[in-house]
């Protein structure tokens, strides 16, 4: 073989291993999701569980990190993970398995040009200690708790009550777009600022109070 004919060979190979290195991450991606999909569909469960031996409402916890609305203690992980320990088998459930913090105590991350490390990023507003996914505020904000799993305020009402602190008004047009969606319970949000673009296929998972599980797609 001339030397030609092997970087004709050597080009070749180099095509391939373009044309199917997206493919690859592609399915690996969604493996991930689909992982993360089953571990929201069984905390969702767990959530369920929780609320029928508590007349009807969700354990006070959220992971966001320096949030003045919050009740006392409603980001504590033992609190949290005391109260799912009995509805939950595996601790596993609450990971998703591209949190490189998972299970550590992130009260503050250190500062990078690049998630997971960015200062502006999701990660650096959340507590990992209990959960990788992000729990919805409003389980455990003054304005709503306690909260029962069959009243769920829609973003709508949230984005009034936030207003009226800040003492601002939003658009009418947004108010009633806001009107048509759910608030969800958790949100897994790993999966947009962590993987580079070539490999995101989903903006993030959302699991809703009534156990529904959605892929929000890009």
């Amino acid at each position: 073989m001339t030397l030609v004919e092997l970087l004709i060979v050597i080009g070749i190979i180099a095509v391939l291993a373009g044309l199917l290195f997206p493919v690859f991450t592609s399915v690996r991606e969604r493996a991930r999701i689909t992982y993360c999909v089953n571990n929201l569909k069984q905390v969702g469960a767990a959530l369920h569980m929780y609320a029928q031996d508590h007349d009807g409402f969700v354990p006070p916890y959220t992971n966001v990190i320096d949030n003045s609305y919050l009740l006392p203690n409603s980001n504590d992980p033992n609190l949290f993970e005391a109260a799912y320990s009995s509805y939950t088998k595996s601790k596993q459930i609450w990971y998703c398995p591209l949190d490189p913090y998972a299970g550590m105590n992130t009260l503050k991350l250190p500062e990078g040009p690049q998630p997971p490390t960015w200062r502006a990023s999701y990660w650096n507003l959340k507590n990992h200690k209990a959960t990788s996914y992000a729990i919805s505020d409003i389980v455990a904000d003054i304005a709503f708790t306690p909260l029962h799993i069959n009243n769920v305020p829609n973003r709508a009402q949230i984005r009034l009550v936030w207003d009226q602190r800040q003492n601002r008004r939003s658009p009418i047009n947004m108010i009633k777009d806001l009107e048509k969606q759910l608030e969800p319970y958790a949100v897994d949000f790993t999966h947009y600022p962590y993987l580079p673009p070539w490999e995101t296929i989903c903006d993030g998972i959302e699991l809703y109070f009534d156990g529904s599980v959605k892929v929000i797609n890009r």
